[in-house]
Protein backbone atom coordinates (compact mmCIF):
# COMPACT_ATOMS: atom_id res chain seq x y z
CA UNK A 1 0.00 0.00 0.00
CA UNK A 2 2.68 2.43 0.64
CA UNK A 3 4.13 1.46 -2.39
CA UNK A 4 0.94 2.64 -4.80
CA UNK A 5 0.60 5.88 -2.48
CA UNK A 6 4.22 6.39 -3.63
CA UNK A 7 3.78 5.63 -7.28
CA UNK A 8 0.27 7.94 -7.45
CA UNK A 9 2.04 10.69 -5.94
CA UNK A 10 4.77 10.14 -8.20
CA UNK A 11 2.08 10.09 -10.73
CA UNK A 12 0.08 13.19 -10.00
CA UNK A 13 3.70 15.31 -9.98
CA UNK A 14 4.30 14.44 -13.13
CA UNK A 15 1.09 14.74 -14.66
CA UNK A 16 0.55 18.15 -13.24
CA UNK A 17 4.01 19.13 -14.58
CA UNK A 18 2.95 17.89 -18.10
CA UNK A 19 -0.14 19.61 -18.67
CA UNK A 20 -2.05 16.04 -18.02
CA UNK A 21 -3.55 16.13 -14.86
CA UNK A 22 -7.40 16.89 -14.40
CA UNK A 23 -10.33 16.20 -12.45
CA UNK A 24 -12.32 12.59 -12.01
CA UNK A 25 -15.56 13.28 -13.78
CA UNK A 26 -17.53 12.70 -10.87
CA UNK A 27 -15.96 13.16 -7.50
CA UNK A 28 -18.25 12.47 -4.71
CA UNK A 29 -17.93 10.08 -1.90
CA UNK A 30 -20.09 7.86 -3.77
CA UNK A 31 -18.66 7.51 -7.02
CA UNK A 32 -15.18 7.02 -5.47
CA UNK A 33 -16.41 4.78 -2.33
CA UNK A 34 -18.07 3.06 -5.16
CA UNK A 35 -14.91 2.66 -7.54
CA UNK A 36 -12.84 1.27 -4.43
CA UNK A 37 -15.40 -0.90 -3.61
CA UNK A 38 -15.41 -2.49 -7.19
CA UNK A 39 -11.73 -2.82 -6.92
CA UNK A 40 -11.90 -4.86 -3.90
CA UNK A 41 -14.32 -7.00 -5.64
CA UNK A 42 -12.03 -7.49 -8.64
CA UNK A 43 -8.90 -8.24 -6.20
CA UNK A 44 -11.63 -11.41 -4.64
CA UNK A 45 -12.36 -12.64 -8.13
CA UNK A 46 -8.52 -12.62 -9.35
CA UNK A 47 -6.94 -13.90 -6.34
CA UNK A 48 -9.64 -15.94 -4.73
CA UNK A 49 -11.16 -17.95 -8.32
CA UNK A 50 -9.03 -17.09 -10.80
CA UNK A 51 -5.58 -17.48 -9.58
CA UNK A 52 -6.80 -20.12 -6.04
CA UNK A 53 -7.55 -22.45 -9.73
CA UNK A 54 -4.97 -22.01 -11.79
CA UNK A 55 -2.32 -22.75 -9.05
CA UNK A 56 -3.91 -26.41 -9.00
CA UNK A 57 -4.03 -26.33 -12.48
CA UNK A 58 -0.41 -25.24 -13.12
CA UNK A 59 2.77 -26.27 -11.64
CA UNK A 60 4.44 -23.21 -11.40
CA UNK A 61 3.69 -20.10 -9.16
CA UNK A 62 4.95 -17.61 -11.60
CA UNK A 63 3.27 -19.25 -14.32
CA UNK A 64 -0.16 -19.13 -12.96
CA UNK A 65 0.37 -15.47 -11.49
CA UNK A 66 1.45 -14.56 -14.99
CA UNK A 67 -1.47 -16.20 -16.71
CA UNK A 68 -4.01 -14.38 -14.17
CA UNK A 69 -2.64 -11.34 -15.00
CA UNK A 70 -3.11 -12.04 -18.49
CA UNK A 71 -6.80 -12.58 -17.53
CA UNK A 72 -7.62 -9.76 -15.29
CA UNK A 73 -6.35 -7.87 -18.16
CA UNK A 74 -8.12 -9.41 -21.13
CA UNK A 75 -10.89 -8.35 -19.11
CA UNK A 76 -10.50 -4.61 -19.54
CA UNK A 77 -10.34 -5.16 -23.70
CA UNK A 78 -10.64 -3.10 -26.15
CA UNK A 79 -9.37 -0.29 -23.97
CA UNK A 80 -5.45 -1.02 -24.57
CA UNK A 81 -4.28 1.78 -22.19
CA UNK A 82 -6.14 -0.12 -19.37
CA UNK A 83 -5.34 -3.28 -20.67
CA UNK A 84 -1.69 -2.18 -20.39
CA UNK A 85 -1.81 -1.10 -17.17
CA UNK A 86 -4.16 -3.85 -15.53
CA UNK A 87 -1.56 -6.68 -17.61
CA UNK A 88 1.29 -5.15 -14.79
CA UNK A 89 -0.99 -4.94 -11.98
CA UNK A 90 -2.64 -8.37 -12.14
CA UNK A 91 0.97 -10.03 -12.37
CA UNK A 92 2.28 -7.51 -9.17
CA UNK A 93 -1.08 -8.55 -7.41
CA UNK A 94 -0.99 -11.96 -7.62
CA UNK A 95 2.86 -12.05 -6.63
CA UNK A 96 1.85 -9.79 -3.63
CA UNK A 97 -1.15 -11.89 -2.87
CA UNK A 98 0.92 -15.27 -2.34
CA UNK A 99 3.15 -13.31 0.00
CA UNK A 100 1.12 -11.61 2.12
CA UNK A 101 -2.54 -13.01 1.74
CA UNK A 102 -4.37 -9.16 2.04
CA UNK A 103 -7.14 -8.83 -0.30
CA UNK A 104 -7.71 -5.60 1.27
CA UNK A 105 -4.61 -3.52 1.06
CA UNK A 106 -4.75 -5.38 -2.59
CA UNK A 107 -7.81 -3.89 -3.24
CA UNK A 108 -7.42 -0.22 -1.96
CA UNK A 109 -4.27 -0.30 -3.21
CA UNK A 110 -5.72 -0.65 -6.81
CA UNK A 111 -8.76 1.40 -6.07
CA UNK A 112 -6.01 4.49 -5.15
CA UNK A 113 -3.89 3.30 -8.44
CA UNK A 114 -7.11 3.24 -10.21
CA UNK A 115 -8.36 6.73 -9.60
CA UNK A 116 -4.67 8.04 -9.87
CA UNK A 117 -5.12 6.41 -13.71
CA UNK A 118 -8.00 8.13 -14.15
CA UNK A 119 -7.07 11.71 -12.88
CA UNK A 120 -3.35 11.31 -14.88
CA UNK A 121 -3.98 9.94 -17.76
CA UNK A 122 -5.96 11.84 -20.56
CA UNK A 123 -9.13 10.94 -20.83
CA UNK A 124 -8.72 10.63 -24.31
CA UNK A 125 -6.66 7.07 -24.19
CA UNK A 126 -8.50 5.76 -21.54
CA UNK A 127 -12.64 6.72 -22.04
CA UNK A 128 -13.22 6.86 -18.47
CA UNK A 129 -11.96 3.59 -17.48
CA UNK A 130 -15.08 2.21 -19.89
CA UNK A 131 -14.26 -1.40 -20.98
CA UNK A 132 -16.35 -3.52 -23.53
CA UNK A 133 -19.01 -1.90 -25.51
CA UNK A 134 -19.01 1.23 -23.10
CA UNK A 135 -15.28 1.79 -24.01
CA UNK A 136 -16.74 1.63 -27.96
CA UNK A 137 -19.73 3.61 -27.31
CA UNK A 138 -17.84 6.44 -25.04
CA UNK A 139 -18.10 10.07 -26.38
CA UNK A 140 -16.70 11.83 -24.15
CA UNK A 141 -17.52 12.98 -20.78
CA UNK A 142 -18.74 16.64 -19.91
CA UNK A 143 -18.01 18.60 -16.55
CA UNK A 144 -20.94 20.06 -14.85
CA UNK A 145 -19.39 22.91 -12.92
Amino acid sequence: MPAAAALSAVSIFVAAKIGTLHPLYKADFAHISGYVLWTIYQQLLLQDYFMARLLRLLSSESAAAVLAGVLFAAAHLPNLTLTAATLVWGIVSCVLFRRYRNLWALGLAQGLLGLCFAICVPDALHHHLRVGLGYLRYRGMQLVP
